[in-house]
């Protein structure tokens, strides 16, 4: 295959350039019904504004101007907010209008927006919010908006009427207030003083006291008594003993009772039927499941045995204030067990 000389390249590559170009182009351009909105509504707003209703025609410019964005409906827009008494708001506007003039060579609208630029700046009502207490997280608002830390303490343009100032931070309560900013060229002071500790969100917030049910049980000093944590240790050891004793028992006696009847059945070991032979091997099954829960309930009362030994001891006249450990068995028709009272 022959390889493209480096001129043909270049040119194929200029070519698809200027495609992007155009194609960028000429999708930036307003649609035909946008640009016929636009200029509807730039008209409506010229109209409104030479009657003197500036608060309606405002709006309608804008709009306009985003439809299809012109320098000339920029500088209306400015003209407009200057009419509506927005200063602070018209003076932006004329700057970005002078840029926009600069970069059209437009000289004639550069020089509206300069001498409107002039003429505004000594009339701009200034605000500068004070901080007199920098709190962790302190967030201060001016009509909805951030007022970030670089701005505090700076004066800064803002239209003339009423403003709302809020200031938060974590923990404490919420200051507002609502000021009224006016006066050509004056510079008005808002001060967010330092906040107050919102008390109840520190409730809210705080752990919450063990309930009576939870609360360990104390001394009359305050202290819990020595060794009461492993109470309920040896308690359960000591049942697990007792049962596994107790069940181990029942099955050592029904294998006793086995090991009778197959010695009956058997005299010298010789049986004659297959069923007595049968009783031995049941009394060995029942005399191991004995010897099982004998072990686990050594096991069970040797542990309750050690806690309640290595525990550390109360003194002597606040044991016997609640008076010394004692079980007592206690039996119905149908159960039966230990109930444990005392103090260890």
């Amino acid at each position: 295959m022959k390889r493209p000389s480096t001129g043909r390249v270049l040119a194929r590559a200029a070519a698809v350039a200027t495609l992007v170009a155009v194609t960028s182009a000429t999708h930036a351009q307003p649609s035909g019904q946008d640009v016929a909105t636009a200029q509807a509504l730039f008209d409506e707003g010229k109209r409104l504004m030479e009657a003197g209703k500036h608060a309606e025609a405002c709006p309608k410019l804008q709009e306009s101007q985003r439809l299809d964005p012109g320098g000339g409906t920029l500088l209306l827009i400015a003209l407009c907010h200057e009419g509506e008494g927005k200063t602070a708001t018209a003076w932006a506007d004329f700057s970005v209008a002078l840029g926009e003039a600069r970069r059209d060579r437009r000289t004639d609208r550069e020089r509206a927006a300069e001498a409107h630029l002039r003429a505004l700046e000594a009339k701009l009502t200034r605000v500068r919010v004070v901080v007199t207490a920098r709190h962790e997280g302190l967030e201060v608002m001016r009509d909805g908006s951030r007022v970030g830390d670089p701005q505090w303490g700076l004066p800064l343009p803002v239209d003339p009427g009423e403003h709302a100032f809020v200031a938060r931070a974590p923990g404490k309560k919420t200051w507002s207030k609502t000021a009224m900013l006016s006066g050509e060229g004056a510079v008005v002071d808002v001060v967010v003083p330092a906040l107050e500790d919102d008390v109840a969100m520190s409730a809210a917030t705080a752990v919450p006291a063990p309930t009576p049910a939870e609360s360990p049980r104390l001394n009359a000093d305050g202290a819990q008594p020595a060794g009461t944590d492993r109470l309920p240790w040896v308690i359960a050891s000591g049942a697990i003993g007792l049962v596994a004793v107790g069940i181990g028992t029942g099955f050592a006696v029904a294998a006793s009772s086995k090991w009778n009847e197959a010695e009956a059945a058997c005299p010298g070991n010789r049986c004659v039927r297959e069923s007595d032979r049968e009783l031995g091997t049941t009394a060995g099954a029942r005399a191991d499941v004995a010897t099982v829960l004998f072990v686990v309930g050594g096991v069970g009362l040797a542990t309750a045995a050690v806690l309640w030994l290595t525990a550390p001891r109360e003194p002597t006249s606040s044991r016997s204030a609640r008076g010394p450990l004692h079980v007592t068995p206690w039996a119905t028709g149908a159960a039966g067990g230990l109930a444990v009272g005392g103090a260890l």
